[in-house]
């Protein structure tokens, strides 16, 4: 399968008084077009460092010391190097945990939707901007469209405002998603229906899918390979089914044995 996204050898430092902290040391991981690679690790390894990298959000005292993240063969980040606005919105979405810091509580559904297609699709019309928020909620499995989008994220339950926030994400058509612990502050049902509807995205509009998670059980039922980090190294990957059932590193089985109901 030809890479959708590529990471290769990325070095991650943050400046500090006196010395540097290394966040991510020597990263490689390959995301290919209809496939989900989940990255898992305890808080701390590295996993959201990994995402923020990918799309550009890194805090101003850390920067891309070594490597390179490339999409669909163009490099958009290395040391020196930061292309992603130009893909950001457009070619990568992004789905964050929560799903406030994605929806502006002051406005409704369907300006946030016509505001990020109008920003990112250039040309596009007010009957097409409709005819996209309409058409994007449907593939939220959102029964009732029309109600959602008149209404603002306070008069949605949790579970709609991260359907929508992943809406917003895949509104404009990217071929990459990033989803960084998006399913954390939902409750069990919640996550499965999330995590089906990830599965059916993945399946039907064949975009590659980076799904950021601490849950391994989670990773388990959505995910097609896994990368477990730790100290914000890749210290295992594979196949989905060989990592979780024949793990070869010692943190992994760690991890697994964490599981009360893993067996």
């Amino acid at each position: 399968m030809t890479a959708l996204l590529t990471v290769a050898g990325l070095t991650v430092a943050a400046r500090l008084t006196g010395d540097d902290l290394l966040l991510l040391d020597d990263v490689h991981l390959d995301v290919g077009r209809g496939q989900i690679v989940g990255v898992v690790g305890e808080s701390g390894s590295g996993k959201t460092t990994l995402a923020r990298t990918v799309v550009g959000l890194l805090e101003r005292n850390v920067q891309v010391t070594g490597g390179a993240v490339t999409l669909a063969g163009e490099v958009v980040v290395a040391s020196g190097i930061d292309r992603t606005d130009r893909v950001r919105g457009r070619a990568i979405g992004m789905v964050f945990q929560d799903a406030s810091r994605s929806l502006n509580p002051l406005m409704k559904i369907r300006t946030q939707l016509a505001e990020v297609l109008r920003r990112h699709v250039a040309g596009i019309s007010r009957a097409e901007v409709e005819r996209r928020s309409v058409e994007v909620l449907g593939q939220m499995r959102i029964g009732d469209p029309a109600r959602v989008l008149n209404s603002y994220p306070h008069q949605l339950s949790g579970g709609l405002r991260q359907r929508v926030a992943i809406g917003l994400a895949v509104v404009t058509r990217p071929s990459l998603v990033i989803a960084d612990e998006c399913t954390t502050a939902l409750d069990v049902t919640t996550q499965t229906k999330v995590v089906s509807l990830f599965r059916t995205l993945v399946d039907e509009l064949g975009i590659g899918l980076l799904f950021v998670t601490h849950d391994l059980m989670l990773a388990s039922d959505i995910c097609d390979r896994i990368a477990v980090m730790s100290g914000g190294r890749v210290v295992e990957q594979g196949a989905a089914l060989q990592v979780l059932e024949q793990p070869q590193q010692e943190y992994t089985r760690r991890l697994l044995a964490a599981i009360p109901s893993w067996s």
